[in-house]
């Protein structure tokens, strides 16, 4: 009786441990500088939107608050720079530049790692 409850143990702990690397590693609320989850790009944010018509908690759009480096790690198809200018990088390397007050298409088959807010 003693193994199947250390083993039920053992199991339950190392589903939470994965469980709670899962719910960080994928969402960006992570990240050093902040960001939530909106409906819609909030001025003057810079904003990425999830692609393929998904929805994070709050709506499609990420808006980060504060300047310098956002980890991230999803595909977004979109940016938006209503107040400042940022760089997304992404899994391959490559990376886009989203201009002050511009929007522009990302490539929503590549995964983001990082997003660089450049104040």
């Amino acid at each position: 009786m003693r193994p199947i409850s250390r083993f039920t143990a053992w199991a339950t702990t190392l589903a939470t441990a994965v469980g709670a690397t899962v719910v960080i590693a994928g969402s960006p609320a992570a990240a050093a500088g902040g960001g939530y989850w909106s409906i819609s790009c909030d001025s003057p944010n810079a904003c990425i939107r999830l692609s393929g018509g998904r929805q994070g908690p709050g709506g499609p759009y990420w808006n980060m608050i504060g300047c310098g480096v956002h980890g991230i790690s999803d595909y977004y198809d979109r940016g938006y720079a209503h107040g400042w200018a940022f760089d997304v990088h992404y899994a391959d390397r490559r990376w886009d530049r989203v201009e002050f007050g511009t929007n522009r298409p990302l490539d929503p088959n590549n995964r983001v790692t990082s997003v660089d807010v450049l104040c």
